[in-house]
């Protein structure tokens, strides 16, 4: 049995570690470094408005988050009546309000847009982004008022820039809602709704062109636009989520109806031209509903694109009135279910686990990461007087399989601020890898206040730092360093293994949260391999047994392991990488609370890329043992640096590190 040596020394037994690993899988879900411990908030000042409403989110390259959406003022004297317009706001990358965006001084980091139509209801529903940095919005005014769609591009500062040459601002249009937006590879505006025609709705498409009017180009009548007209005798249809794929094809997806208000899935492609593609279900429009299914709505609320020309959409049924359930299928490139997708029992589908009392549940949000896993926002309701409703999202493999690694059996729900009322996940976003959850929050149980709150997530509670162009573990050109077909014990620096050169390990003075100090012969400037077997099974699918690498001046031969100090370590590659990716171990709480862990990736001297994160300082009189992911990719290095920090100071925690998994960008071109 290896024995602890004071603060340099923590041993963990491995019979202890089932119980550890639940609290850490808990306790890394919100990234500590956002906001206030991974929660931020954005506030109406109770003048300007009182209701601030997220429908979405978008993570713009300098890392802020811009969100779209509505504010609404109650007026004097008090009036059931809504006077909401629609709004942009933004945080700063680390979740603060930025100051320098909005239109009132009292509310930094919202920007309340002028009057929109004459309609009582103005909200932004959709946004993408150009290359230029300008946004492109659109959304809906309808209630006590004509109803219309809006489109407006704004600029940086959420100001309205010109359409067209006329210099008006906004698109409209008459008697139609608008829920999705897209942007072609000529610039040119796809939007998707729908319009009232005679009393029935049908679903409508548009695109305009670059000069702000519609294309004419585009559709079979050659106005600029499509309708999908219901089937069914007095029925209706909706447009809900649109995408265009790399060959300029553009699918919508949506439902339709009849009279008596039964709704199928519908899902339709067109080609470039707006003509539909005939290679999807044979005339490029598909209604359908799961197989066997009696549910009375069907209807389509996401949709993502998948590199096989497969088409992942998030949607829900509903058996009654009171009951359903949000699910998620994947159609092929033929617009046919996807058999490998989803539960064996019903091929191409997958229903989503519901939180504990909700009555139904549906898709708010939906990501598709990079790696192929599925992240869905959800929206739910429960029985009055019963549990409050929180964030709740589910994450599945890209097969449709729930990712157990992930909250409950695939299930995420998050209460943000305990001490407020009912909270509804609308917008997800990925910032810098990590996942953003948004949406509104009632500011106490019993107020009619709401704001905006979003949380990052981090680790492996929804998802590990994803590369911006992929991770492939088993591609050609990537390699793993498992250190399991190394001898255990002592590794003096510099010492070479499988293409990278470990040095400068842990030759540097630092000090502890806890005022204590080291010095390099004190942390000791050795990296050991340590056989970790009693560790693995406890901790599965996290690192490769039997062997992690650690550091320090103290190691005893055997099966359980130690965690040793990193102060720094620097490693050299033999070849130039432009994907990084590592398993880590490490102590929170006790005596390493606040310490800050570092992964820097540079080329030839200058840093190109980073990730870190901040240990967890709630629980100041324990050490809990917890597991994460660091990763930099989209860029290419020829060294990475880990260290750590406290207050800007070098620190020590504890720490293990295994799979250093490369993706090689050159080899043996250092150049």
């Amino acid at each position: 049995m290896k024995k602890s040596c004071g603060l340099f020394r923590f041993v963990l037994r491995g019979v202890v570690l089932a119980g550890v690993a639940a609290m850490c899988h808990a306790g890394s879900a919100i990234d500590p470094d956002f906001g206030s411990k991974g929660i931020a908030r954005l506030q109406l000042d109770g003048v300007e408005g009182h209701e601030l409403r997220a429908g979405v989110v978008l993570a713009l390259p300098d890392g802020k988050l811009l969100f779209g959406g509505s504010r609404n003022r109650f007026v004097e004297p008090p009036s059931p009546d809504p006077h909401m317009r629609a709004a942009l706001a933004r945080m700063n990358a680390d979740g603060s309000p930025d100051d320098g965006f909005g239109s009132n001084p009292a509310n930094p980091g919202i920007r309340v847009l002028p009057q929109i139509g004459y309609g009582a209801v103005q909200q932004i529903e959709a946004m993408q982004r150009f290359e230029d940095g300008s946004v492109v919005i659109a959304g809906s005014s309808f209630a006590l008022g004509p109803s219309l769609a809006f489109v407006s591009k704004v600029d940086a500062n959420g100001q309205f820039i010109p359409m067209s040459v006329t210099g008006d601002p906004i698109f409209a249009l008459q008697q139609t809602g608008l829920h999705a937006v897209a942007i072609d590879a000529q610039g040119r505006i796809v939007v998707g709704g729908e319009r009232s025609v005679g009393g029935l709705y049908r679903g409508f498409l548009a695109r305009i062109g670059t000069d702000g009017m519609l294309d004419t180009t585009f559709g079979a009548n050659h106005d600029g636009t499509i309708a999908l007209v219901s089937p069914f005798p007095d029925g209706h249809c909706y447009v809900r989520t649109i995408a265009i794929d790399a060959t300029g094809r553009l699918v919508a997806g949506g439902f339709c109806g009849d009279v008596a208000g039964t709704t199928q899935f519908s899902v339709a492609r067109f080609d470039a031209d707006g003509l539909p593609d005939g290679s999807f279900a044979g005339s490029g429009w598909r209604l359908f509903r799961m197989p066997g299914d009696t549910s009375i709505s069907n209807e389509i609320e996401q949709m993502r694109l998948t590199p096989d020309g497969g088409i992942v959409l998030a949607a829900y049924h509903d058996e009654s009135e009171t009951t359903g359930n949000a699910l998620m299928l994947k159609l092929r490139a033929d617009g046919a279910e996807d058999p490998a997708f989803g539960d064996a029992a019903t091929p191409g589908y997958r229903v989503l686990p519901r939180v504990a009392d909700a009555q139904r549940s549906r898709p708010s949000a939906l990501l598709r990461l990079d790696d192929g896993r599925l992240l869905a926002g959800v929206s739910y309701v429960t029985p009055q007087g019963a549990i409050r409703e929180h964030y709740a999202a589910v994450r599945l493999l890209a097969d449709g399989r729930l990712d157990e690694n992930f909250g409950q059996g695939g299930l995420l729900e998050l209460d943000p601020l305990p001490a407020a009322g009912n909270a509804d996940l609308t917008a997800m976003a990925v910032q810098a890898g990590r996942p953003i959850l948004a949406g509104s929050i009632h500011r106490t149980p019993t107020s009619s206040i709401m704001d905006i709150v979003a949380v990052r997530l981090q680790g492996d509670a929804p998802d590990d730092v994803v590369f911006a162009d992929g991770f492939d573990r088993a591609a050609p050109s990537a390699s793993v360093s498992t250190y399991d077909d190394l001898a255990e014990g002592f590794y003096d620096p510099p010492f070479h293994y499988d293409g990278v050169t470990y040095r400068e390990v842990n030759d540097i003075a630092g000090v502890f949260p806890t005022g204590e100090t080291f010095t390099p012969d004190i942390v000791g400037t050795t990296a050991v391999v340590e056989r970790a077997v009693t560790f693995f099974p406890d901790y599965p699918g996290i690192g490769s047994a039997p062997n992690l690498l650690t550091f320090g001046p103290a190691y005893v031969n055997g099966d359980n392991f130690s965690i040793g100090p990193l102060a720094r370590a620097t490693m050299d590659l033999d070849d130039v990488a432009d994907g990084v990716k590592m398993t880590l171990v490490y102590y929170q709480n006790g005596p390493w609370g606040g310490i800050e862990l570092h992964l820097d990736a540079y080329r030839s001297g200058v840093l190109v890329g980073s990730d870190q994160l901040r240990i967890d300082d709630s629980n100041p009189g324990r050490d809990d043992m917890t597991t994460t992911a660091f990763e930099i990719g989209g860029v290419e290095f020829d060294q990475l640096k880990l260290y750590a920090t406290w207050q800007g100071q070098p620190s020590a925690p504890r720490v293990m590190i295994d799979d250093l998994t490369l993706v090689r960008a050159h080899r043996g071109d250092r150049g």
